[in-house]
């Protein structure tokens, strides 16, 4: 089972003249990359901050980037999304007590997206309604591989400006709860457009990069009053994750939607290099093989 993971697209943030959108671009440009796949994904999960100022608008330009996809695809609400225009636009997403959090059942590995928008501000939320949710959904399947999706990541990041505490309320609610389950197999996020791995409530957990412009890393401390002049976002690739569950684990891939010029492609020439890697009796010397880097465009 092949998920892929696609984050924090801000779409409308210069207003809503659509061709000023560079992000709706960016975002066009990783649909692009996941249906030229070979291997297609069984669905795809859009991990929030889909617009900037979550207006009805901003939706619905999303919704047309949308319009072409044969991809299954679910959304999560992120820090800039809100939910009544979110719903409007997409009246068929499943809310369960006023948060856009549902259950993907059937597939290989039961899916949980969480809800962790704290509407007005910044930072996420796991409130008691949420956690008796959780619980609740978590105890129908306690022997099912489990994965868990949402926004905020409730880890300690590093990067002083975008992340949780240790000892967060919301934190310390839900590693609580995920702590006496063992059938959590992994945890996406998005939110700090970075590509981070670590571990929490024991489970693996991963946070992907962004659609958007990525923030520049830095890991030294930050002081809101006093401004040195570091850079926080920067140009970058439009990014997007596979998660790959083979039965046992979940294995993270992360790809760019713009890459560089095709070097070397699996032809005649180059039929060599898949044997010698996975070690499989070559015809020849692996020295009498031509080094032949090309593109497309030079053949």
């Amino acid at each position: 089972m092949i998920i892929a993971q696609i984050t924090d697209f801000h779409v409308g943030y210069l207003g809503p003249d659509e061709k000023n959108c560079q992000n709706a671009e960016r975002l066009e440009l990783v649909l692009d990359a996941i249906n030229k796949l070979r291997k297609k994904p069984d669905l795809i999960l859009a991990t929030g901050d889909l617009v900037e100022h979550g207006e009805t608008w901003a939706y619905e330009m999303l919704k047309s980037r949308f319009a072409n996809l044969t991809i299954p695809i679910h959304f999560l609400m992120g820090n800039h999304d809100t939910r009544e225009p979110f719903q409007q636009v997409f009246p068929q997403a499943e809310f369960n007590d006023g948060f856009l959090q549902y259950v993907i059942e059937d597939r290989s590995l039961r899916i949980i997206a969480l809800d962790t928008l704290d509407q007005g501000n910044h930072g996420g939320a796991f409130c008691p309604r949420r956690e008796n949710w959780l619980k609740s959904e978590l105890d129908k399947a306690p022997d099912t591989p489990t994965l868990i999706a949402m926004h905020h990541p409730p880890i300690e990041s590093g990067i002083p400006w975008l992340t949780a505490q240790r000892n967060d309320p919301w934190v310390v609610r839900l590693r609580s709860l995920l702590s006496q389950y063992d059938n959590i197999a992994h945890i996406i996020a998005g939110h700090i457009h970075r590509n981070i791995y670590t571990k929490f409530a024991g489970t693996t957990i991963s946070v992907s990069e962004a659609v958007a412009p990525q923030v520049k890393l830095e890991l030294e401390e930050i002081d809101a009053d006093n401004q040195d002049g570091r850079d926080l976002i920067v140009r970058s690739r439009p990014v997007f994750n596979l998660h790959q569950w083979d039965g046992y684990k979940v294995t993270s891939h992360t790809e760019s939607a713009e890459l560089g010029e095709t070097l070397v492609q699996y032809d005649e020439a180059h039929a060599y290099a898949v044997k010698m890697t996975r070690d499989e009796k070559l015809e020849k010397p692996i020295t009498e093989y031509p080094v032949r880097l090309r593109s497309k465009s030079s053949q």
